[in-house]
């Protein structure tokens, strides 16, 4: 257990978690689908409320900032960055890639679902958008892929797939609370949105635009 408090907020995916590390031990609230942006400030209260402490007396702040939904991606990296700028809290980005990989330390490689037939792929060193062609091409053969999904998992049959329940706010924590340690912290200015996937409408400008 760490005496580290800790605000942990993912909601890359429909719906979301927000999880509070301190002294009295971890607990997470669940957003229903498509619920995080009305519903995020009240699992925050409620967090802090059962925990005893105000926003104030935490030492940082960290989110998860994608790859996912965009809106979900948005939603959460907002809800961050509007508690850091009220009560002059740093924040911790987290890549879910990353989140994902720590959950099954043994495996150099996360993938996650990017829909059309894309995959976002992460390791150590790098983080991108791929094609199934090129995941397999980039993965070697004696590898292991930890993934949270079914179609990812389908996909990948030729490579040695490790499944994980898809990771939640309280997944995140050791990373978190290791930048923490590490003084990995940065202001709200600093954090945006980790798409790999640049939005559709910035893709239609650029194609009338050429």
């Amino acid at each position: 257990m760490s005496d580290r408090r800790l605000l942990l907020i993912d909601t890359c995916g429909l719906g979301g978690s927000v999880a509070l590390s301190s002294a009295t031990g971890v607990q997470q609230v669940e957003l229903a689908p498509r619920m995080a942006a009305s519903h995020g400030m009240r699992a925050v209260r409620e967090l802090l409320e059962e925990a005893g402490c105000e926003l104030a007396d935490l030492d940082a702040i960290a989110v998860m900032h994608g790859p996912g939904s965009f809106t979900g991606v948005r939603v959460g990296v907002a809800m961050a960055k509007g508690l850091s700028e009220a009560a002059g809290i740093g924040l911790i980005p987290l890549s879910r890639l990353d989140v994902l990989r720590a959950m099954q330390p043994e495996a150099a490689f996360a993938a996650l679902d990017a829909g059309r037939g894309e995959f976002y792929l992460g390791s150590a060193t790098s983080q991108e958008l791929v094609t199934l062609q090129e995941m397999l091409s980039r993965v070697p053969a004696q590898a292991t892929v930890v993934v949270c999904e079914d179609r990812v998992a389908d996909s990948l049959d030729a490579l040695t797939i490790v499944r994980v329940p898809e990771p939640t706010a309280k997944d995140g924590l050791g990373l978190a609370i290791a930048a923490l340690d590490a003084g990995q912290v940065v202001t709200a200015e600093a954090v945006d949105a980790l798409y790999l996937r640049r939005p559709d409408a910035e893709r239609a400008l650029e194609r009338a635009g050429s």
